[in-house]
């Protein structure tokens, strides 16, 4: 299947318009001949039960939306988001279910190619039955071995995956790969809602979080902010965490929950640190 046969493309809430562009034109670009790598992103809402959660849920959507279209400088034909309930979408066809999902994946994997980029990210709930995590979508839900077998046709050798939801860290396993960058926003046993987005995204674009001084803000430099802000924040509240981001990017399966030591303790952090999301700034 390629993407010009598939209805699914970007599609994304909020308060000024609904944005459903044509897949055809990422067909076209993704089978450019090009020496250079493109970034193809897949935004995944799940169900979101109560109101908090959906407009939660609908602002995370947003804020990934207008910093891949804006730092990141990706073009509408390189995004698709699919989402949830309580989105006000009427179309079926850009619905988060399972099918949905595994079908934008594939139309994904027939055009993409080893220099390009992938990342992928999934918002909303999700639950762990019997060491299986379960992506809550409208239908059937999608189980973490599900989703690592989607992802297996994906040949770009970069690509990195968020987990912005409970017990995120059970889904690593099955996930880590040569390449693959994996962002968790709670451990295997935190079944509450999470917040990682609302930190996350923002943290890629503060100069303050340059610590290296090179520029940019790498995905490793941004995850650093996030853990540590959302660690200071338990601690004024006085309240034990519900959510300990982490990251596995050696391919072990094991995220680290202090992946800026890689350099000192040798594990996750190296492919992280040489990561950015938006273009090289001149």
């Amino acid at each position: 299947m390629t993407l010009k046969e598939t209805k699914i493309g970007w599609a994304v809430v909020s308060a000024v318009a609904l944005l459903l562009p044509a897949t055809a034109a990422l067909a076209s670009a993704g089978n450019e001949d090009s020496s250079t790598g493109k970034t193809y992103a897949l935004i995944v809402g799940g169900i979101s039960r109560e109101p908090s959660d959906r407009l939660a849920q609908r602002q995370a959507l947003e804020t990934w939306s207008v910093y891949l279209r804006g730092p990141a400088a990706l073009g509408a034909e390189q995004v698709c988001a699919l989402v949830g309930n309580g989105s006000g979408l009427s179309d079926p066809n850009v619905l988060a279910t399972a099918e949905n999902v595994k079908t934008a994946v594939t139309s994904i994997a027939s055009v993409i190619r080893a220099q390009d980029r992938f990342v992928f990210c999934y918002l909303g709930l999700a639950n762990a039955v019997s060491d299986t995590l379960r992506f809550n979508l409208p239908g059937p839900d999608a189980t973490h071995e599900a989703l690592a077998g989607w992802l297996g046709g994906i040949k770009s050798k970069t690509q990195v995956v968020v987990l912005d939801c409970p017990c995120a860290a059970l889904a690593a396993k099955a996930l880590a790969r040569p390449g693959r960058i994996i962002v968790c926003a709670s451990t295997a046993t935190q079944a509450y809602s999470t917040g990682l987005t609302a930190r996350f995204v923002p943290a890629l674009t503060q100069t303050a979080n340059d610590s290296n001084q090179d520029g940019r803000v790498s995905l490793l430099e941004a995850f650093t902010a996030t853990a540590k802000e959302t660690e200071q924040w338990y601690r004024r509240i006085q309240c034990l965490p519900t959510e300990t981001p982490s990251l596995e990017d050696n391919g072990d399966g094991v995220p680290s929950e202090r992946p800026w030591r890689y350099s000192i303790d040798g594990g996750d952090g190296a492919q992280a640190s040489a990561f950015f999301f938006a273009p090289t700034q001149r």
